[in-house]
């Protein structure tokens, strides 16, 4: 099974082409290992997923970590209701973030002005 990989923006982002279940769990165990090192963001694309084994759980709960550490993230994107529902039992629901879409994956992912900058930057007198 093929694994595509893109990188748009901050992040790169792993569309597996088929289910994860039997073929492309070493695959994608490779590209987590390989991406840990070098990118901050990944985003899991689950368009075309419809089932995950025990041992794809074990292996996105295992890299949810080292993608925090380097003050990133591994997120999912177009998830099927069985798939959330495994999630949910397996309670990886509760680290890592879910997405309908990779538009607002990435969009979580750019940076964010706090209320201070707000105010600075929409203030009549500008910066003192």
């Amino acid at each position: 099974m093929e694994i595509e990989r893109q990188e748009k923006e901050k992040a790169t982002i792993l569309i597996p082409k088929g289910d994860l279940i039997y073929k492309g769990i070493d695959e994608l165990e490779t590209l987590f290992k390989e991406l840990s090192d070098s990118a901050r963001f990944v985003i899991l694309d689950l368009t075309h997923t419809r089932y995950l084994s025990a041992k794809t759980l074990g292996i996105i709960a295992f890299y949810i970590k080292p993608f925090r550490n380097k003050q990133g993230g591994l997120k999912l994107v177009n998830v099927n209701e069985n798939i959330k529902k495994l999630l949910y039992v397996t309670d990886i629901i509760k680290v890592i973030e879910i997405f309908d879409d990779e538009d607002a994956a990435l969009a979580s992912i750019s940076p964010q002005v706090g209320n201070l900058e707000k105010m600075l930057l929409w203030s009549k007198e500008g910066f003192v």
